[in-house]
């Protein structure tokens, strides 16, 4: 079968099925969440972004507070994951613009490697980056991407250590690898969710499709301060990020957790400019898709009332994923963007 009738999914479950039975009594989660999961070599935790933001700040500063490692890796290459504009009179000086696309690109790139991050309910620390340039890239042009990224990195208190450079003989690519943690009892994963639970959502959808995904287009906002205070207010049951879709997304929760799910088309927040369409599939932006159990939503945290939706409801396995409207069931055609599928 070829990859082109496999898709990006099911070649992972291939994958999935030929590795071997994790050894190691280190790891925690393996292949299968936004982040691999292991013991964390050390028990102090101090983060530079979190001194003041637990319930209890003695228990940062006099006890040792059990955690895990969290390890996460994302791949952008030219023309799958993004567009620049084509080199020219029009193009801009992305020195004096930073509104420039190579500087975006390099945002976007370490973002997206942060979303995972904060899916698991955790903090980014340190990262590694390979880049694959085309000959012929100005070096100005390349600065200019590490400069987006070290702009990322710095907001997230995140130290690049770094990573390989090669020639890419075609399309440029950006592979990050980053390193994360989280306290044990604030670890969120895909596979909480029960029948019962609400689907919410932060943020609107669609936008990043209904631009074209062109970087010139594109800004871009981090939802670590909302899954910290998700991870810490105890009511959710699960969390992912919405990179392949808000689909997708719920499609892989009910995956991991063995349940279903409805989708309310009429209540899922478009981006401006977005098609439902755009909203339901087009991926590419991080937004953050998790359960709440409908008993806890009313503790949902003061911070984030009036920044969170409520999208749908888990059902049992049985019940498959649908999608409804105010004039009855949609099927899905799809399951958000897929790799190697056309």
């Amino acid at each position: 079968m070829k990859l082109s009738q496999l898709g990006e999914f099911g070649l992972i479950e291939l994958l999935k099925k030929a590795e071997k039975k994790n050894k190691r009594s280190d790891t925690v989660i393996g292949i299968g969440d936004d982040c691999a999961v292991i013991q964390h070599p050390t028990s102090k935790f101090k983060h530079p972004t979190s001194k003041s933001k637990y319930p209890n700040k003695s228990k940062v500063q006099n006890s040792n507070i059990q955690k895990y490692q969290l390890i996460t890796t994302d791949t952008m290459v030219e023309g799958v994951h993004f567009k620049l504009e084509k080199s020219g009179r029009n193009r801009p000086d992305v020195h004096r613009d930073r509104s420039g696309p190579f500087f975006h690109l390099g945002c976007k790139a370490l973002f997206s490697n942060i979303s995972d991050i904060s899916a698991m309910g955790g903090l980014p620390t340190h990262a590694v980056v390979t880049v694959g340039f085309p000959e012929n890239l100005e070096a100005k042009d390349a600065l200019e991407i590490y400069n987006g990224m070290n702009s990322s990195a710095k907001k997230h208190k995140i130290d690049i250590v770094g990573g390989d450079t090669v020639a890419s003989p075609r399309s440029m690519f950006i592979s990050i690898t980053l390193l994360g943690e989280v306290e044990k009892e604030y670890l969120l994963t895909r596979s909480g969710a029960k029948p019962g639970d609400l689907i919410c959502v932060t943020g609107k959808f669609g936008g990043e499709a209904a631009a074209r995904y062109k970087i010139q287009n594109t800004r871009y906002k981090s939802r670590n301060t909302e899954a910290r205070i998700l991870a810490k207010s105890g009511i959710v049951s699960s969390m992912i990020d919405s990179s392949d879709g808000l689909v997708r997304s719920v499609l892989e929760v009910c995956k991991a957790s063995s349940v279903g799910a409805l989708i309310n088309s009429d209540h899922v927040p478009k981006a401006k400019g977005a098609t439902l369409e755009n909203a339901l599939y087009g991926g590419e932006e991080y937004e953050l898709v998790f359960t709440v159990p409908i008993n806890k939503i009313d503790k949902l945290p003061k911070e984030l009332i009036g920044k969170v939706t409520i999208v749908g409801e888990i059902f049992p396995k049985s019940f498959g994923v649908k999608l409804i409207d105010s004039k009855g069931d949609i099927s899905i055609s799809k399951g958000g963007y897929e790799h190697f599928k056309k």
